[in-house]
């Protein structure tokens, strides 16, 4: 392979769906996490009362809104079943984290900063661009069931 086609060529399919694979389970796990953390031990009433105190906007909509969707939404990315909204979902309650409780603490997480939001934010994006790739409920009931060869600069990817 050139150098060239070492820094631009894409990777072949099924490791791309892997790799997206294993984001949505990471990113599940600690979306399922949150979700389960706070319903378990505050409750919706309470996420309700956390949010009002500290300023989001519609607190008795954005409880239950971030509780379920962090739950559900995380369960979901797992499944890759709905994918994309999930991950609507999810970038909406990471957005209203980001400007609402962590941006004014800085950067870093250590300090409430918004480095670990930021980043989940950015998982969540990159899943509705993308996707859930090919080893996902969402790719079955689409009928994407198998995949046609791709030629690349005088190689086969799968």
């Amino acid at each position: 392979m050139s150098l060239r086609g070492l820094l631009t060529a894409n990777a072949p399919a099924r490791l791309t769906d892997s790799t997206f694979l294993i984001l949505r389970l990471a990113a599940a796990v600690v979306f399922v996490a949150h979700g389960w953390n706070t319903f378990s031990s505050q409750g919706v009433s309470g996420a309700i009362e956390a949010q009002q105190a500290a300023g989001i906007p519609l607190p008795a909509l954005a409880g239950p809104f971030t509780v379920f969707g962090e739950l559900v939404g995380g369960i979901l990315l797992a499944l890759g079943l709905l994918t994309r909204l999930s991950a609507i979902t999810i970038s909406v309650i990471m957005l209203g984290a980001w400007v609402f409780v962590h941006a004014q603490n800085g950067l870093f997480a250590s300090k409430g900063g918004f480095e670990y939001v930021m980043i989940l934010a950015a998982i969540s994006l990159t899943l509705i661009v993308t996707g859930p790739g090919r080893y996902s409920i969402d790719h079955l009931l689409a009928g994407n069931r198998h995949e046609p060869e791709v030629k690349v600069a005088g190689s086969s990817l799968v």
